[in-house]
């Protein structure tokens, strides 16, 4: 009995070494890293018929050390480098605090109509570039998009996904105002004025794939965009806006099974 003893035990020991070969061999091929973002960027669009006054930028909508950004241009919030072996993927994983702004006011009268528009959104990507030959690489799934898919969004003359958007009408038309007294009929005049304002913030997470790039070293960039509009038909005002700020991403070097493909 002590000989099976002994036997189970050294059975052990060599299930245990194996297991513990087995993680410190994954962990050896498994590498990561990651960034965060601070900085806040912002875009505002707006328009006025009756005499509002409107926001001289971006930073009167959103609170924080907000800066302006070019609107519909893709602008780099994170950056990171990661050295890659054979057969190797990337997994790039970010997330980002999105904020929209959208105000529409009208103004009608008896027998008008009066219409306010205001839009905004922001848009992401991400892409790698091998610091030894230049290449640059757009992570899947926005590598495969194309007009008409729910979720991409052309960025001039790239594409992105879509973290968050939104557009706001408001239509306001009053018909024209009769009033009879006795066998008098007449008009009357009067003014109506709406307003609704929406200011939501909000975090997103969207997953990026860098299929089998090849050994390298590679430098992964989070791109963020974004875009506002307003306009007004008749009288009113329309105020669009859109900002990002706090965020991070991780990045992972892993390896896909044997002919993965989309």
């Amino acid at each position: 009995m002590y000989s099976n003893l002994v036997s189970i035990r050294k059975v052990a020991a060599v299930v245990l070494g194996m297991a513990l070969m087995t993680m410190t061999s994954f962990a050896q091929s498994s590498k990561a890293t990651a960034a965060i973002n601070t900085a806040v960027g912002c875009t505002v669009t707006s328009t006025t018929t009756i005499g509002d006054t409107l926001p001289v930028s971006c930073h009167d909508l959103f609170y924080g050390t907000a800066v302006d950004v070019t609107a519909d241009n893709f602008a780099t919030v994170m950056s990171s480098t990661i050295k890659v072996s054979n057969s190797q993927s990337l997994f790039v994983s970010p997330s980002l605090v999105t904020g929209l702004y959208t105000q529409t006011k009208t103004r009608t009268s008896p027998g008008t109509t009066s219409t306010a528009v205001a839009e905004g959104g922001v848009f992401l990507r991400a892409i790698v570039t091998n610091l030894s030959t230049g290449a640059v690489l757009t992570g899947y799934p926005v590598a495969a998009c194309a007009a008409g898919i729910l979720g991409c969004q052309a960025v001039g003359a790239d594409y992105g996904v879509t973290l968050n958007t939104r557009i706001q009408s408001l239509t306001q038309s009053i018909s024209d105002c009769v009033v009879t007294v006795g066998t008098t009929t007449g008009s009357c005049t009067f003014d109506l004025t709406t307003d609704l304002l929406l200011k939501t913030t909000s975090a997103h997470t969207f997953n990026f794939i860098f299929p089998s790039i090849g050994v390298g070293n590679y430098k992964v960039d989070i791109q963020a965009a974004v875009n506002s509009d307003a306009t007004v038909s008749g009288l009113g005002t329309a105020i669009g806006g859109a900002a990002y700020g706090l965020g991070s991403v991780t990045v992972e070097s892993v390896r896909l099974v044997h002919d993965f493909a989309f």
